[in-house]
């Protein structure tokens, strides 16, 4: 176990701690303690510096901390808003009589396969059961409608039977 600093125990080691915040030299430190009966050396206070009362070191240390906080809050943030947006798309889609400008070349289709992508990727994001709330009725489809529709029946079994065999592991563990 290595030795304690000198300065650690000594009476005066709140002056120390003062003058060197006030960025006084180890050794002036040092003669100044000779005056008043005390004797460390200038060693002795520097190696406390560095070791014990490192000021840049420990700033430098939360200014760190304090920016990795700072760019995972930012990304937390973004994160929620992706969510948020998943969300406003994925109600849209799911609404029933929505309103598609023909002449902006929108389709009941496309507001559809958006809603299953914001599903998707929410899924992705949340790590959660995707909610299957986009309804699909067509009476007649063309063969893209059709793959569509196999897409997500597919995806939507696809989710039904790893959450069925994962609660299936759980319970056997």
């Amino acid at each position: 176990m290595p030795k304690k600093s000198a300065v650690i125990n000594n009476p005066y080691r709140k002056e120390i701690e003062e003058m060197i915040i006030e960025g006084k030299s180890s050794r002036k430190i040092s003669d100044m303690l000779k005056d008043q009966g005390e004797s460390i050396s200038h060693t002795a206070i520097n190696n406390y510096k560095k070791n014990d009362f490192n000021i840049q070191e420990e700033a430098v240390r939360e200014y760190n901390k304090k920016q990795s906080k700072d760019r995972k809050s930012e990304a937390v943030e973004k994160k929620v808003t992706e969510i948020e947006y998943c969300d406003d798309i994925i109600n849209t889609a799911a609404k029933i009589g929505i309103k598609i400008d023909s002449s902006q070349g929108i389709t009941n289709l496309d507001i559809k396969k958006l809603g299953l992508q914001a599903v998707k990727i929410k899924h992705t994001i949340t790590k959660d059961e995707p909610t299957p709330v986009i309804g699909v009725e067509v009476e007649e489809c063309d063969e893209e409608e059709r793959l569509l529709i196999e897409e997500i029946g597919d995806y939507l079994a696809r989710r039904t039977t790893e959450k069925k065999y994962q609660e299936k592991s759980e319970q056997q563990n």
